[in-house]
């Protein structure tokens, strides 16, 4: 199975909410997350994380990492800084990018963790899947955008078949873009 997350913000010690559920402290929403990520990403799970995924240092994030199940790959978000540290393990990641576009289903997904206005293959219908906003729902729009983040999601990495069902009967040639042509 196929699963996408972001804004995990591990070891942030600051924001204590996820959604609209509020924690004592940064260990107890940590330990969410975690408990929520396993409870649904088996071992043999892909999972494709949009970024934000740790505000601690390239060790503390080793140690989070090595506890997710899943192979995972990275697109790399505005909060990443602990990519640039020497003691970073990037063996944990199969590959780290800014963007990505996945083929599978016989459909391309857009991967990036901000979100955009259009996208490669907007007006054919391609999917843009993006963290970043913190929204507490998936989707504001009536096209194939959707926001992977564990705010939308209550801490739980969302399945691609989930995130296929609820976009599928969008069409992003139904909205109008002011200025946009292909």
């Amino acid at each position: 199975m196929i699963f996408f997350t972001a804004d995990t913000h591990f070891y942030n010690k600051e924001h204590l909410r996820i959604g609209h559920r509020y924690f004592g402290n940064w260990q107890e929403k940590q330990e969410y997350i975690i408990s929520q990520w396993n409870g649904v990403v088996s071992p043999t799970d892909e999972i494709y994380l949009l970024g934000d995924i740790s505000d601690g240092t390239g060790e503390e994030t080793n140690q989070v990492l090595s506890r997710l199940n899943g192979t995972k790959y990275l697109i790399i978000g505005n909060h990443d800084f602990y990519l640039d540290d020497p003691d970073f393990d990037q063996s944990l990641y199969v590959w780290a990018r800014q963007y990505h576009e996945l083929y599978t289903m016989n459909q391309k997904f857009v991967l990036f963790h901000f979100p955009l206005e259009v996208w490669s293959g907007y007006r054919n219908d391609r999917f843009h899947l993006h963290g970043h906003l913190h929204r507490p729902a998936p989707v504001y729009e009536p096209i194939r955008r959707y926001e992977a983040g564990i705010d939308a999601h209550d801490g739980r990495p969302v399945p691609i078949d989930a995130i296929w069902e609820r976009l599928t009967g969008f069409h992003n040639a139904d909205r109008g873009v002011p200025g946009f042509e292909d």
